[in-house]
């Protein structure tokens, strides 16, 4: 009996791989050269939604910025989105971040004195917090852990502009795949 549970945790394991093989093959057509394709932060939630990160090579063989991109199961078959330019706010509500994204954008025509900074996303798309921050070290990007409810929050900055905060955000995304968002320093969250 014990090893029949065992081969049917395996098989259905095996299932599972093949089936994000599968969504990886279709996300991998939104890409230049979808046999290039690199995925990283891949999580799965209990609705079979798959979240991550993904990039591929472009045309002269150099490899693009990584972008997010959830796939949606309904009735057996997944609804591909790719991020292209960073801040989507649907793959936000599936793999985490949209509360952040919608204060940073009622604040985003408010002065920011203080300057910028750029926020990681909490959740899996962070992992541990040891990680990320030797992460950011090694790749020679400065940050801080600031606590919040008792959480750690990964900032960058603050910066003197929007424009260095924006270029900074797409660094880390670039470098790590590791999604994030701008908004002003010292803004309630």
């Amino acid at each position: 009996m014990r090893k029949l549970a065992v081969v049917m945790a395996v098989l259905a394991l095996a299932g599972c791989e093949n089936e994000v093989e599968g969504v990886h093959k279709q996300v991998a057509e939104h890409l230049h050269n979808p046999k290039t394709a690199k995925f990283g932060n891949v999580r799965i939630d209990t609705h079979g939604t798959l979240c991550g990160q993904v990039r591929g090579k472009d045309d002269a063989g150099q490899y693009e910025a990584y972008r997010s991109y959830v796939a949606i199961k309904r009735d057996g078959q997944y609804e591909i989105i790719v991020d292209d330019n960073g801040n989507n706010l649907r793959i936000r509500e599936l793999c985490g971040g949209a509360e952040l994204q919608r204060r940073a954008e009622a604040l985003a025509g408010q002065p920011a004195p203080q300057g910028w900074d750029v926020e990681v996303i909490q959740g899996a798309n962070m992992g541990a917090l040891s990680d990320m921050t030797a992460r950011l070290i090694e790749k020679g990007i400065p940050s801080s852990v600031e606590y919040r409810d008792g959480k750690p929050v990964v900032l960058m900055g603050p910066f003197p502009t929007r424009e260095e905060a924006e270029a900074r955000k797409a660094e880390v995304m670039a470098k790590l795949g590791t999604d994030s968002v701008v908004i002003q320093h010292g803004a309630a969250r």
